[in-house]
C-alpha cells in the first residue's frame, strides 16, 4: 500500500512539472548547511552548471581560486554575486596568510571576475607605491583603519599603506600580494571610508558571475521537449549543442528555465479601460498635473530667492576674506559684467589650460591690457578654497619675480582671479619641447638667469615676505616666462602663510609627485625647507631636459631625483645633461653645469636641516653666473 501510494504521489508531481509554464528547469544543487545554492552555482557534477563550480565542506560554501581556498560568506542569485572571506593576518605581524600564494588569483578562463565594488586597504607596502596610481597620501583610509583595528596593529610601523577601488570589468582577476608591492591586505564591500572604521562592514570581497548561457546538451533527450530543443551553438567553434528556447520562450539566466515573455505588467491583466474610467483618470490626472505645476512654480520662486539671497551673502563673505589681508594691499575687485567682457563670456578659444583648480582663460580689459583669468571649478570647494588662499597670499607680496595680482571678482558663482599675462608659456613647454624651438631657445645662460629669477622669488617669500610664505608646490610647470625668458612664480593655491611662533606648520601633505619633499610626506612637518627640496628638482630639469617623474626610464630611475643621484654616484653625472647644452658647451660651462648639479643634490639632502635655505641658494646661482660671464669676457 505504502508503494503504491508513494508512486501515485510521484505521478501527480509529474504531472504538475510537465504543466509548469515556465518549463523545466536546471537540477538545482540540494542547500549547503543553511545556505541555498542558487542557479547556476554548482557543488556537484550532477546539479548547476559545471562552469561555475564551489564546494561544499561541513556546512560552509568555499569558492577556490587558482592556488588557494575562501570561505564564502554570502550570495545574492539575482545580483548573481557572492562575498568572500579574505585572509586574516599572520598573529602579530603585518602579514597576510595567502601572501604565499601571492594573494588572490581567479582562474581567469572561468565566468568570475572582482567587481567594482570592493574597497582593497593595502598594508606593509614598498615606497615605490608612491609611483602608483593608488591613494597613498596621508588622507587614505587605510591609516584610519590601521590605528582602530586590534588585528591590524602591527602594521603602524610598516612603510606606507593604501587604499584602492577595484575595477570591476570582465578581465579584474586578482588581488596581489608580494614582498615588491604590499605584504598585507583588506577588503571592503561598498565601503563609506567617511564613516569611522566601528561603522564599516565585515571584511568581505565580492565576486560576480557571467549570466550562464543555455544548457549543453547531446541530444534532444538532454532537454525538455516541451519548452527547448537541442541544436547546434553558432557562436561555438567545437560543435556544442545547447537546449535553445522554443519560440515565445526566453532563456531566464538566474532560473536556469525557458520562461514565457512578460509583455504585461499588470498583475490583472492588460485589457483595455471602460470609456468612464478613462473620463475619471483623465479628470483626476488634469487635477493633479495642475495642483503639481502650481506647486513647482511656487518651489522654482522659492528656491531662485534663496539662490540670490546666498550669492549676496557669499560675494560679501568672500569680500571680507580677500580685503582682511593683515595689512597688505587689499585686492581690486572686478566685476562679473567685466569678467565675461574680457573673456569673451569664457570663450572656448580664450581657455589657455585646465588644472586641478579650473580653468584659466586670456582676456583684456577695456584698456586692452591682456589679462590671465583663473576660474576656480563649479562645486568644486577645494578649489575655491585655493583661489581664495591665493588672493590671501599674493596681496601680502611683490616681487618681480613672482607673477602680478591684478584683482579677482567675487559676484559670480565661482571666484576669479585676474593676473598679468606672461607671454611665453611655462618653463616645462619650453624643456619638454612644447613650444616650436623653446628648448634650443634655452641656452645655458638663459637656464642659469632662470634658475636666479626663481630663486630670488622664493628667497624673498621665506625671508622678506611678513609672515614668510611657503608655496608648496614649486615646479617647472608653476615657473612662467616672458618674452624675454625673465622667470616668474606662479600658482599660489596651495601657499601657506607660516606663524611667527612656530618652525613647521602640521597639515596634510599636498604638493605634486616627484617634487614632494620626502620628509615633509613622512611628518607633515612644513618648513621653507621643502620649497628648496622642490626647487632641486627644477636645477634637475633646467640641466637634463627630463620630466620630474618619466615612467619612459627604467624602473629604479623614474624620479628624476633618484636617477640623477645614481649617475653622480657612478661618476656619470656629464651623461645627464641635456644634449641641447653638452654638445655646444665649453670647459668652463661643463664646469658650471657640474656646480649647478652639485647645488641642486645639496637641495635635495633628505634631512632638510643639511639643505641650504633660498638666500643661500640665490647667492650660489649668482656666484656660478658670475663664473660663466667671465668664461664671455675672457
Amino acid at each position: 500500500m505504502e508503494f503504491t501510494t508513494r508512486h501515485f504521489l510521484m505521478a501527480i508531481l509529474l504531472l504538475m512539472l510537465s504543466r509548469a509554464p515556465q518549463g523545466s528547469p536546471a537540477t538545482p544543487c540540494p542547500a549547503c548547511g543553511n545556505t541555498t545554492v542558487p542557479f547556476p552555482l554548482s557543488t556537484t557534477s550532477t546539479c548547476g552548471d559545471q562552469s561555475y563550480k564551489i564546494r561544499c565542506s561541513s556546512g560552509t560554501l568555499i569558492f577556490d581560486t587558482l592556488n588557494n581556498s575562501y570561505p564564502i560568506e554570502s550570495i545574492d542569485a539575482k545580483s548573481q554575486r557572492l562575498v568572500i572571506q579574505p585572509a586574516a593576518l599572520v598573529q602579530n605581524t603585518c602579514v597576510s596568510t595567502d601572501k604565499v600564494h601571492q594573494g588572490i588569483q581567479l582562474n581567469s578562463t572561468l565566468p568570475f571576475n572582482i567587481t567594482s565594488s570592493n574597497t582593497i586597504v593595502y598594508l606593509n607596502c614598498t615606497l615605490t607605491l608612491l609611483q602608483s596610481p593608488l591613494n597613498c597620501s596621508a588622507a587614505s583610509a587605510c591609516h584610519a583603519y590601521i590605528n582602530a583595528t586590534a588585528s591590524a596593529a602591527s602594521c603602524q610601523s610598516g612603510p606606507l599603506c593604501c587604499t584602492y577601488r577595484t575595477g570591476g570589468s570582465s578581465n579584474s582577476y586578482m588581488i596581489r600580494v608580494r614582498d615588491s608591492g604590499c605584504s598585507a591586505y583588506s577588503s571592503f564591500v561598498n565601503l563609506n571610508s567617511a564613516q569611522p572604521v566601528s561603522r564599516w562592514p565585515e571584511p568581505g570581497l565580492e565576486i560576480q558571475w557571467l549570466s550562464p548561457r543555455e544548457t549543453v546538451c547531446g541530444s534532444q533527450e538532454d532537454c525538455d521537449s516541451a519548452t527547448s530543443t537541442c541544436g547546434p551553438d553558432a557562436s561555438s567553434t567545437i560543435g556544442i549543442k545547447r537546449c535553445f528556447c522554443h519560440d515565445g520562450l526566453v532563456w531566464d539566466p538566474i532560473q536556469g528555465v525557458c520562461s514565457k515573455k512578460i509583455t504585461c505588467q499588470n498583475p490583472d491583466g492588460c485589457g483595455d479601460s471602460t470609456k468612464k474610467k478613462a473620463i475619471i483618470a483623465g479628470s483626476v490626472c488634469g487635477a493633479g498635473a495642475a495642483i503639481i505645476l502650481a506647486i513647482i512654480a511656487f518651489l522654482l520662486y522659492k528656491r531662485n530667492k534663496r539662490i540670490k539671497e546666498a550669492q549676496a551673502r557669499l560675494a560679501k563673505e568672500r569680500e571680507g576674506i580677500l580685503n582682511a589681508s593683515n595689512g597688505g594691499r587689499a585686492a581690486k575687485l572686478f566685476s562679473g559684467k567685466e569678467i565675461k567682457k574680457a573673456t569673451n563670456d569664457f570663450s572656448n578659444d580664450r581657455l589657455l589650460g585646465v588644472g586641478g583648480y579650473g580653468e584659466v582663460y586670456k582676456g583684456f580689459l577695456q584698456d586692452g591690457t591682456p589679462v590671465a583669468v583663473k576660474c576656480a571649478k563649479l562645486g568644486n570647494a577645494k578649489g575655491i578654497d585655493q583661489v581664495l588662499n591665493e588672493v590671501r597670499i599674493l596681496c601680502q607680496v611683490n616681487h618681480r619675480n613672482l607673477v602680478g595680482l591684478l584683482g579677482c571678482c567675487v559676484e559670480l558663482e565661482q571666484p576669479i582671479l585676474v593676473y598679468e599675462f606672461i607671454e611665453n608659456g611655462t618653463l616645462l613647454d619650453h624643456l619638454q619641447g612644447q613650444i616650436p624651438k623653446g628648448r634650443g631657445l634655452l641656452s645655458w645662460t638663459h637656464r642659469l638667469q632662470i634658475a636666479r629669477h626663481t630663486a630670488e622669488g622664493l628667497a624673498y617669500l621665506h625671508f622678506m615676505a611678513v609672515p614668510p610664505v611657503y608655496h608648496r608646490d614649486v615646479k617647472s610647470s608653476n615657473i612662467l616666462l616672458d618674452i624675454n625668458m625673465y622667470a616668474k612664480v606662479s600658482d599660489f593655491g596651495l601657499s601657506r602663510l607660516a606663524q611667527t611662533d612656530m618652525s613647521h606648520i602640521s597639515t596634510c601633505a599636498q604638493g605634486t609627485l616627484g617634487y614632494l619633499d620626502p620628509e615633509y610626506y613622512r611628518n607633515y612637518q612644513l618648513t621653507d625647507k621643502s620649497d628648496v627640496y622642490s626647487f632641486g628638482v627644477v636645477l634637475l630639469e633646467l640641466l637634463t631636459a627630463q620630466k620630474a617623474i618619466d615612467f619612459n626610464r627604467a624602473p629604479d630611475d623614474v624620479n628624476l631625483a633618484v636617477y640623477v643621484h645614481r649617475m653622480v654616484e657612478e661618476e656619470l653625472l656629464v651623461d645627464v645633461i641635456d644634449p641641447v647644452l653638452k654638445n655646444v658647451a665649453t670647459t668652463i660651462e661643463l664646469e658650471t653645469m657640474k656646480a649647478v648639479a652639485f647645488l641642486a643634490l645639496g637641495c635635495l639632502e633628505e634631512k632638510r636641516q643639511n639643505r641650504p635655505s633660498m638666500k643661500e641658494v640665490a647667492e650660489e646661482i649668482e656666484y656660478i653666473i658670475s663664473i660663466a660671464s667671465a668664461k664671455v669676457v675672457e
